[in-house]
């Protein structure tokens, strides 16, 4: 079943799929994400935009426990020379083209405390940030998609 938590005010609903799957079926991360655009469109939410990518993103973070190449820190983005502002694209600079921010340590409240948290973008257009991000751990399979700057939280099912 499809999980919300609540950071705000606002609820996502929960009620959505079930999954039954047997221990052969595998459940394909397109698919995955598919059903959580449907759950945040029914919503009200924003989706997904990029579908392949996302899946990726899942799939190579599942594989490797790495996030893709194409991620860089904040940090590290700040000494190829991106200023950090949210104003700013990171695809200005030459050392920056084409990378999008990932890897940073993450917390909040309503995850818990005793698991190492990190965040990365989702739907990044031309170098400039969104509002939505993964959040995951490299300590097990939970992963956690925000469309709104972590304001609700839709629970990813593990995929491949």
């Amino acid at each position: 079943m499809k999980k919300a938590i609540r950071t705000g005010s606002l609820v996502l609903c929960m009620a959505l799929f079930s999954h039954f799957s047997t221990a052969a079926e595998t459940v394909t991360c397109e698919k995955e994400v598919n059903e959580i655009n449907t759950f945040l469109n029914n919503n009200g939410s924003p989706g997904i935009n990029n579908v392949a990518d996302f899946s990726a993103t899942l799939r190579t973070l599942n594989t490797t426990g790495r996030l893709p190449a194409k991620y860089i820190t904040s940090e590290e983005a700040k000494r190829l020379g991106w200023s950090g502002s949210d104003s700013e694209t990171l695809w200005g600079l030459k050392p920056t083209h084409n990378k999008w921010i990932g890897g940073d340590a993450y917390q909040h409240k309503t995850l818990p405390a005793s698991v190492k948290w990190y965040s990365a973008d989702v739907d990044v257009s031309r170098g400039y940030r969104s509002p939505k991000r993964l959040v995951y751990t490299l300590s097990g399979q939970q992963r956690f998609f925000t469309p709104d700057n972590y304001q609700h939280f839709v629970e990813v099912t593990p995929c491949q």
